[in-house]
């Protein structure tokens, strides 16, 4: 293991670049008007797939999400999206799962995000009036038993657009297939505009699968039409795109007319005039507009595959990832001893001891840099607070010595 640890930490230092390869694939997407003219990009497609079955206080199971999960995830990888799938989160769970993958993938202006749930809706009526839409984790409980719990587990509406805020990539699309009140975004019947630059604008849209006191069906309607619209279906104009709008539109009109009625998909954009401009904008599979993003070629004198096998590659990276927590320890300890009522020069010794221990680059993160980074601030902290201060001059003091001075002696400062 140490072996294949340092072969892996040379080829590193030799072509840092090539070790990207275990990163999925990135894939950009040039947006063209009908002229042919471009009018927007996305340099990279992120998707979080939440699917909820087994609930755990009150709420029946959903066998189905697990195969619409699935049948989600496919389609989006065909549409070249990196998908993150999650599966029977808790409140705790699903709320770190939006921030984490928000805080990863949602700093890129130029980047797209999709979130997709499927599970348990609700609408509560508000003691001041108005409704306000939640969706259901594992644990939260039934909402006729135990409202207050329910709110406390729960994650509203308002939590989603906090979220959607949090984005700085300018599009992300939020489906929903689960019902409840729609009353936080905009609602809207709009007609599908042209591709054009306006679409490039930011936006936040979102669509659920039904409104409030509504049913969503275990087998649901609302996956397969989406899997439709993306084939292609719901290109209004057939100009290779459905936009965010043009799939509301499809989804109200398919899924009412399936479910004779018993579901209204709804769909609509934030109330923001900064966000509500663009339109997410879907390419369909197998226009000339979309391009890969070509890994760093190698270099022609070696290539990776001949030293190490992929099993190498897997045993190296769980190696790398075990080094990691070990160095992340070592600094949450450090942190804790630097805490302590001790002199500055063993706060110092502690510092340059973890710095020493753990000073190889891991070529698979970039969080080990940042630690040695701070480690090393702590470090010259601590060393300029081994000087003693000096202690103030007496009163008149000062003026003593710069008569002195002027008598030619030198003051030091």
């Amino acid at each position: 293991m140490r072996r294949l640890g340092m072969i892996l930490l040379c080829l590193a230092i030799i072509c840092p670049l090539t070790l990207h390869a275990i990163d999925p694939r990135g894939m950009k997407v040039v947006i063209r008007d009908k002229s042919g003219e471009e009018v927007g990009l996305y340099d990279n497609s992120y998707a979080l797939v939440i699917g909820v079955s087994k609930y755990v206080s009150g709420w029946p199971e959903l066998t189905g999400v697990k195969k619409d999960i699935e049948a989600v995830k496919k389609v989006l990888e065909n549409h070249g999206f990196h998908v993150r799938v999650l599966e029977d989160p808790d409140r705790d769970g699903l709320d770190k799962a939006f921030r984490d993958f928000i805080s990863q993938y949602g700093r890129d202006p130029d980047d797209r995000l999709l979130f997709y749930f499927a599970g348990h809706g609700y609408t509560v009526t508000l003691a001041y009036g108005g409704d306000m839409g939640y969706i259901v984790p594992a644990d939260a409980p039934n909402p006729n038993v135990d409202l207050d719990g329910f709110k406390a587990k729960a994650i509203s509406m308002e939590t989603i657009q906090v979220y959607a805020r949090l984005i700085e990539s300018k599009h992300a699309l939020f489906l929903f297939d689960s019902c409840f009140s729609g009353q936080m975004f905009a609602l809207s019947r709009a007609v599908p505009e042209n591709i054009s630059y306006k679409t490039a604008r930011p936006v936040r849209q979102f669509i659920t699968s039904g409104s409030a006191e509504e049913q969503v069906p275990d087998k649901s309607i609302f996956c397969q039409q989406f899997a439709e619209a993306l084939d292609g279906e719901a290109d209004v104009d057939k100009d290779g795109y459905v936009t965010g709008t043009e799939l509301g539109e499809f989804l109200q009109k398919n899924v009412v007319n399936y479910t004779r009625g018993a579901q209204h998909p709804q769909y609509g954009k934030i109330r923001d005039p900064l966000l509500d401009k663009g339109d997410f904008v879907l390419q369909l599979p197998g226009q000339s507009w979309t391009s890969p993003i070509p890994l760093p070629e190698k270099p022609a004198s070696f290539s990776i595959d001949d030293l190490v096998s992929e099993a190498d590659r897997i045993e190296a990276k769980a190696a790398w990832d075990s080094r990691q927590k070990e160095m992340e320890k070592a600094f949450s300890d450090a942190t804790s001893f630097q805490e302590r009522d001790v002199p500055p020069d063993r706060k110092v010794t502690a510092w340059e001891r973890f710095l020493e221990a753990f000073k190889e680059d891991n070529p698979l993160s970039q969080e080990d840099d940042r630690m040695r980074q701070e480690a090393s601030k702590q470090v010259a902290y601590w060393k300029a607070s081994q000087i003693p201060p000096s202690p103030p001059l007496p009163k008149g003091e000062l003026e003593k010595l710069l008569e002195k001075g002027t008598k030619g002696d030198v003051i030091m400062r």
